[in-house]
Order: structure tokens, then C-alpha cells, then sequence
């Protein structure tokens, strides 16, 4: 993001297969639920939420290939990360430590993520803990929520608002950190014409 305001973000939607990936999006985007989905195939959604001051614009990638390449492409280009796995599959909780990992070494420990353990409905086919989640977590150094996209609207909202204020505090902390990274040669520069015009001026008084 190198706009002067937080009006656009780009968001990634990152986890293994039948996760509730585009689920999770669609659910977010219409509020709508429906369960089946070509999860071969990837999307890319616009959505504009309206704010008081300013709308803000959002591309949604709800991701469909988590080979190494293209995973790293999709986390290049993103500003924030929805990482989900279910509760019901130990495979796809793997993924999301193999994409943990991937991440940081890519964007580093400051990254706007949130963590999604998403089926929390189906209680008997559970296999992941919530300790486990809990620890992974706290890896990301991000908020966990434990939810079911199915059941309800409620939680992705949540979890999705959550993300939006990382994304809003890292753009600014950053537009802040480039302003005074171009104010400090600015601040030299004129330091060093004050003292070039003392040297001209002894160099005058010397000579008259």
C-alpha cells in the first residue's frame, strides 16, 4: 500500500483444502452461506465497505493452489492474511504451520494476520485442540477465532474487522516511518547550509 490514506487492501485468504476458504470469503462478502465450492478454482473478490471519512476498497484472494511458488507470489502481493484450517483435519492444521512459516521468512513477525479455526460446530469429528491452535497462534503473533462459517455471520465479521485494524495501524505506522526517514535528509541539508552561510560570512568580515 503506497497511498497517502487507508482506503485499499489487499487480503489473502490462505489454507489446505475444504477448508471453508471460500466459504469463509463469500460469507464475509454477502453474508450469505454455501457450502459447495470448486476448490480447484481461484477467486479474486472487490469489496467496498463504507466508512464515515473515507470507503475502503478491498481485493480478497481466495486462494486455490498452495504449491511453493504460487504461495509465495500470493503472500508477496498481499497486505493482510486470513489463515484457516479445520478443526475436523490434523493435514490441514499442518498446512497452516508450513504456511506460518513461509510467511515470516516472506513478511516478517509484524504482518497483519488472523487465525481462523474454522467447523467448530462439529464437536465429535474435532481432532485439533484448541491448545494446539492457541500455540500456533501465538507463533503468528495474531488473534485466533474459533468459529463455524456456517453457522453464522458473526465471527467472520469479527475476525475480518480485526484484520482491518492491524492493516490500519501497519499502514500507518509505515506512512509514519517514510515521512520522517524523507525528513531527516532535509533536516542535514539545511544544517549544512547554515553552516556554509557562517563560513561565507567570517570568509566576508575577514576580507572587509
Amino acid at each position: 500500500m503506497s497511498q497517502k490514506k487507508f482506503n485499499n487492501a489487499k487480503i489473502v485468504v490462505l489454507g489446505g483444502p475444504g477448508v471453508g476458504k471460500t466459504a469463509f470469503t463469500v460469507r464475509y462478502i454477502t453474508k450469505r452461506y454455501i457450502g459447495d465450492y470448486d476448490r480447484n478454482k481461484e477467486m479474486m473478490y472487490t469489496y467496498k465497505i463504507s466508512a464515515p471519512k473515507e470507503d475502503i476498497n478491498l481485493e480478497i484472494l481466495d486462494t486455490a493452489q498452495n504449491t511453493q511458488e504460487v504461495c509465495n507470489k500470493h503472500i508477496k502481493w498481499g497486505d493482510g492474511f486470513v489463515f484457516i484450517y479445520s478443526v475436523t483435519d490434523v493435514d490441514s492444521f499442518r498446512e497452516a504451520c508450513r504456511l506460518k512459516d513461509i510467511i515470516l521468512k516472506l513478511k516478517g513477525s509484524e504482518t497483519p494476520i488472523v487465525l481462523i479455526a474454522n467447523k467448530c460446530d462439529m464437536l465429535s469429528a474435532r481432532c485439533v485442540t484448541e491448545d494446539d491452535g492457541a500455540s500456533l497462534a501465538a507463533q503468528l503473533d495474531c488473534p485466533k477465532f474459533d468459529l463455524s462459517v456456517a453457522e453464522g455471520y458473526q465471527g467472520v465479521s469479527e475476525a475480518m474487522e480485526e484484520l482491518l485494524i492491524q492493516l490500519k495501524r501497519n499502514f500507518v505506522k509505515n506512512l509514519t516511518a517514510s515521512a520522517q526517514s524523507g525528513e531527516k535528509p532535509r533536516s542535514k541539508l539545511f544544517n549544512m547550509r547554515k553552516v556554509l552561510k557562517k563560513r561565507i560570512g567570517r570568509s566576508h568580515s575577514d576580507t572587509f
